[in-house]
């Protein structure tokens, strides 16, 4: 059997590593080296995700302490594991053996309305920004609340497009989608959709409509296949989340075009998973249901791993 390779555009392993003070080459996380040392050549953003329960400020000093958490393990490890902010460094990573690591910011509020966080951000080597997550913030509305972007929310995803950190637009409502598009076709810059099911298959408001996944493909940006079971399909009707509702999301965006783009941007360690995956080492089981129903070797490789790279040597020069 071949060995395959993956590049994954959102987890949360390096909040709950952090948390739950654990090491990133083995641990009782979704993700572990350990567990994707089965994979021919790896490549993980890890998104620090801003903590529902603590403010604005505290969730930038949070940001600061789990990323410095990531940068030490990834240090102690690095015969296995490198951080990346280039395709280059990536490419570098894999010719040695190694793992690729890159970072990335999951709830723009940490900005907590200061410009010069955003710098911080860059410094650090942040590749995307995930705008929301939930509510109302500085940023503007997420899924679940109606509104647009605030002025400083268009500040920063100016910001993103002129200094080469792709906006992300998952948990964000269809308005702050449609503006942050808007700007993106102005600078003919992608933005990503980072951990997105698709609309048209199960209508929840978290997951990616084909208006938005239409500018997506026409600006060359990135959607991430997202494993959550709550974005997937109506709970309150199932109790159980399978492969073949995976699979389903799956075909939908295969049939509204999104061939080369669409990649993995799982949430591990961030969700609960689907009925018989408990992480990273069971994404094979995404490939064999794939296979079974006739997708090529060529059409799955895209999907996890071959679009993401071609975004990255795009994108992250």
């Amino acid at each position: 059997m071949r060995r395959l390779s993956i590049i994954d555009s959102h987890c949360d392993t390096a909040f709950e590593i952090y948390h739950k003070k654990e090491g990133l080459d083995r641990n009782s996380c979704h993700i572990s080296l350990q567990k994707a040392q089965k994979y021919e050549n790896y490549a993980q953003f890890f998104a620090i995700w801003a903590n529902k329960r603590h403010t604005d400020d505290e969730c930038f000093e949070d940001f600061l302490k789990i990323s410095d958490n990531l940068l030490s393990q990834t240090k102690s490890l690095s015969d296995k594991m490198t951080i990346c902010r280039t395709y280059g460094d990536m490419a570098s990573a894999w010719s040695q053996g190694k793992r690729a690591a890159f970072l990335a910011v999951e709830d723009a509020r940490i900005l907590g309305g200061n410009i010069h966080r955003f710098y911080e951000l860059k410094d650090r080597g942040v590749k995307y920004i995930t705008l929301l997550w939930g509510g109302k913030t500085c940023i503007g509305s997420s899924h679940d609340e109606d509104g647009g972007l605030t002025d400083f929310g268009r500040q920063v995803v100016h910001l993103c497009f002129e200094n080469d950190i792709i906006p992300d637009v998952s948990h964000a409502n269809a308005r702050v989608t449609d503006e942050v598009a808007e700007l993106a076709f102005k600078y003919q810059k992608p933005f990503m959709a980072s951990h997105s099911n698709c609309y048209n298959r199960f209508g929840h408001t978290r997951n990616l409509r084909s208006p938005h996944l239409r500018a997506i493909i026409t600006l060359g940006g990135a959607v991430g296949l997202n494993l959550c079971p709550y974005h997937i399909k109506d709970m309150r009707e199932s109790a159980v989340c399978t492969l073949d509702d995976v699979i389903s999301h799956v075909d939908k965006y295969m049939e509204l075009g999104a061939e080369n783009v669409l990649g993995l941007g799982c949430d591990l360690d961030g969700t609960d998973l689907p009925d018989g995956f408990s992480g990273v080492n069971d994404l094979e089981k995404l490939v064999d249901g794939l296979a079974r129903i006739g997708y090529s070797d060529e059409l799955i490789d895209k999907i996890f791993y071959k679009n993401h790279l071609e975004f990255i040597k795009r994108n992250f020069t």
